[in-house]
This record gives C-alpha cells, structure tokens and sequence, in this order.
C-alpha cells in the first residue's frame, strides 16, 4: 500500500514539473534593463507585458557613467529618488528639470548638480517625461517617476540608444534620428506644435489599414475629425481612453457630429495612462503628450514617431493591446465601417 501511494505521489509530482515548465515555456520572456543593453533595436516597456518599468529605469540610472539629464512632470518614486540621491553624491553632472519634485528640498545644489523648477503657470504644464543618460541613451514614454505611473497605471516607456535624441532631449528641441536603419521624428512643444499636429493628422490621414490608439486623453476636436473620416474610409479604427475622459470625449464627439466610432473605455481599477499609437503596424506615435487642445496648444510636450516597426516591436505592442481590451467597454455604439459592411454582403 505504502508504495502504491509512493508512486502515485510521484507520478503526481511528474505531471505537476510537466505543466508548470510548459506554462514557464509558453509564457513570453519579460524584458528588462539588460534587454536593452543587448539590443540594436529601440526597446518597448509596460506594465502589460509584466515588465518592472520602475527597475528599469533605476538600473539605468546606476549605469550612468558621467551624466544624467531627467525632464519630468513628477518625480516621487522613492526607489528612483533614492537612486538620483547615491548619483548626486559623486562627481556626475545630474540636470533635473521638473515640475513637482517631492524629494528636491532635501538636495543642496552642487557644481554638479542642476534642479530646475517648471512652476504651473496659467494651467500650462511642464508635462515631458524624458531621460538622456551619457548623452547616449535615451527613455522616454507615457509614465511618471511615480510609483502609481511606474507599478500601477497602464503606461509606456521606450529605450533607445542615440547619441542624437539625447541630444535632442537635453537642447528641448525636435530633429530626426536613425536607430539600427529605423527612421524617427521627434518633437517637442509648444515650440514646434504646428509640426507636431500636423504630422500626427498626416499619419492618420494616409493610414491604410489600421489604426491603434491608446490615449489617456483623446479630445483634440482635429484629431477626433481625422479618426473618424479613416473610419469611414474602411480603415480599421479601434480606440482606447481613460474612464476619466469619457464625458468631454463625448461632448466633443457630439460637437463634431460623431455618433459611431470604434472608442472603448478601461474598466480596470488603475488609470490607462497611455499616449500611444500604432498605424498600420508600421508606425509607432509615443510621448507624453495627450492628444488634447492642451497638450497639442499649451504645454511643455515630447512626441516621437519611429517608423518602420520591427517583428519584436510589433509583437510587443500587439500583446499591449491585447490585454488593455481584457478590461475594457465600449464608449459609443459601433458599427461596421464600409470596407466590412461589403465583405458581409457578399
């Protein structure tokens, strides 16, 4: 008896090893700071993909060799300000510039130390959130260096290794840049923010076949305009905004005449802080900026469009969308745009 239950244990043991290594084995491989290191592509983070964007960027903190260069709207992680601290106390040059800084009381500037305040003023925000490391890698993305933007909101950062977006960054102007045979644009506002709107409508505009948005706050009454003629064109529109916009998108969906459009809200307890967007699966749209009358008109914004999207890039971004549509219901009631109206006809 005994060893009849012996052996049954075993086997019981066998079977459970054999399904959790296939689970292990299906479950996609979380990227992190080493990724980025390795990798000659840009590199997409968020929290969707089970990724600690918070650890990611406090080891890209301890990697800098000479200098670190933050534009910020908040900064109070502790972990992150806790990094910032052991850096501030070597000879790196660390330039903050910020618009809320918890922590900024409790450093005495240096030489090699540089805290710049943004004050609110008017309601215009100091809303980038940018980092440049060594003048040679760049983050920027959708999150605050908060804990609730870092571990519990949706959000977005990217890595990218160019000496020139760095550059970019730390002068707050806009220019292009190529990574690894990858072309990208990027824009800081409200200097260039008739450039900026005007080729985010443009890429819309010429949008063949899919358009993905994922939008903290998505009420630029221009933007809304161009999402919808893609729409009825028999472009495949799906679009996703925080529950905290549903009534202005509304309304300004009224304004403009809108009463059907792909538009879904997040259900989930934490903010879908997202400001990105995919088009065609071929052109990424990423930055700090909502796509608002005030983050296109009156704050200080980054935006950045890398085009032509690698087989990662894209499977990473796919996954994102995947599981914001896991939490989410529709805005609007929708209908079938043209091009699948057709096809049911048939």
């Amino acid at each position: 008896m005994k060893n009849k239950q012996e052996a049954k244990l075993r086997i019981f043991l066998i079977i459970c090893t054999t399904v959790f290594l296939g689970i292990l084995a299906k479950a996609p491989n979380k990227d992190t700071f080493q990724t980025f290191l390795k990798s000659e592509e840009p590199v997409i983070y968020s929290k969707e993909c089970n990724e600690d964007m918070r650890q990611i960027l406090c080891d890209a903190i301890d990697h800098a060799e000479k200098e670190i260069f933050i534009r910020i709207y908040y900064l109070s992680e502790p972990k992150i300000c806790s990094k910032l601290h052991n850096q501030m106390q070597t000879d790196k040059n660390i330039t903050i510039h910020y618009q809320s800084y918890k922590a900024a009381q409790s450093f005495l500037q240096s030489q090699n130390v540089a805290l710049i305040e943004h004050p609110k003023i008017e309601g215009k925000l100091m809303h980038q959130k940018a980092l440049a490391i060594d003048k040679k890698y760049a983050w920027l993305g959708s999150a605050n260096y908060t804990q609730n933007s870092l571990v519990f909101d949706n959000n977005l950062i990217l890595g990218m290794k160019s000496p020139k977006l760095c550059d970019y960054i730390i002068r707050n102007t806009s220019g292009n840049f190529l990574i690894n045979n990858q072309f990208g644009e990027y824009f800081t506002l409200p200097q260039d923010r008739e450039k900026a709107l005007s080729t985010v409508l443009e890429q819309i505009k010429t949008a063949r076949k899919t358009v993905l948005v994922a939008m903290y706050a998505l009420t630029h009454s221009s933007i809304l305009q161009a999402l919808y003629e893609a729409h009825q064109r028999g472009v495949k529109v799906d679009i996703m905004i925080d529950k905290a916009f549903k009534t202005i998108t509304l309304k300004q969906l009224g304004a403009l005449g809108i009463t059907h459009l792909p538009i879904a809200i997040k259900t989930s307890r934490y903010r879908l802080h997202h400001k990105f967007a995919v088009i065609d699966n071929r052109i990424l749209l990423v930055g700090s900026i909502n796509w608002s009358r005030a983050g296109f008109h009156w704050n200080e914004e980054d935006l950045l469009i890398l085009h032509d999207l690698t087989k990662r890039q894209n499977r990473k971004l796919n996954r994102i969308w995947r599981d914001l549509t896991k939490y989410s219901v529709a805005l609007l009631p929708y209908t079938l745009n043209p091009r699948d109206e057709e096809k049911q006809a048939a």
